[in-house]
C-alpha cells in the first residue's frame, strides 16, 4: 500500500502512538539513546513534550497517512537561524509499516520544512551503526556521512557507533 504523508506539529495524544512503537528496549535505546526509561511511559512523553515547547529552537512532529492517523514521529532542534542549521532527532515509524518507504518520505518532508519554512541550509541527525536500513533511508533521501564515533553508546552488552549525517544540499 502506497501512503501519502502530511506533517503536523505534535499533540499530546499522539503520545499513545509512540508508546505502540516504541515497545522493547534495544528500540527505544537506537530511538532516544538514554533520554527516556524503558519502559516508555505516557508520564515521560508529557514531560519531555511540556520541556520542548518550552524551547524557542526545538519543535515536535507528527507524520500523518492521508486518513490522519499518526504513523510516524521526529523533532527538529538546535534551530540556529543564524548558521541556517537543524538537528533532526527521535525519528520513529510505526515498526508494523517499516520498510514501505515511509521513513524516507517522512525525512524528506523534514528536510523540505526546514530548507522552505525555516530557511535551513544544513540538516544534522544521528544514526547508529547497528541500525543500517535507517542509514540507507538517510542516504537514501540525501544525508551523507560527516563524522563517525566509534563506541559512542553502551547499550547492555554492545558498544554503537554513532554516525553524524548532514544533508547540505
Amino acid at each position: 500500500m502506497e501512503y501519502t504523508l502530511r506533517l503536523r506539529p505534535y499533540k499530546r495524544e499522539d503520545g499513545t502512538y509512540l508508546l505502540n512503537w516504541l515497545t522493547d528496549r534495544r528500540m527505544l535505546g537506537m530511538w532516544c539513546r538514554d533520554h527516556f526509561a524503558f519502559p516508555l511511559s505516557a508520564d515521560q512523553l508529557d514531560r519531555y513534550y511540556r520541556d520542548l515547547e518550552k524551547d524557542s529552537r526545538s519543535f515536535g512532529f507528527t507524520a500523518l497517512n492521508e486518513k490522519g492517523i499518526p504513523v510516524g514521529s521526529f523533532r527538529m532542534s538546535r534551530v540556529d537561524y543564524e548558521k541556517k542549521s537543524v538537528h533532526l532527532g527521535f525519528i520513529v515509524i510505526d515498526q508494523s509499516l517499516r520498510g514501505q518507504g515511509l521513513g524516507g518520505q517522512m525525512v524528506s518532508l523534514a528536510v523540505g520544512y526546514a530548507k522552505d519554512f525555516l530557511g535551513m541550509e544544513r540538516i544534522t541527525l544521528n544514526v547508529f551503526d547497528c541500525n543500517p536500513g535507517a542509514k540507507r533511508c538517510y542516504e537514501k533521501v540525501g544525508f551523507h556521512e560527516e563524522q563517525f564515533k566509534k563506541e559512542d553508546f553502551a547499550f547492555e552488552e554492545e558498544k554503537w557507533g554513532i554516525y553524524l549525517m548532514v544533508y547540505d544540499k
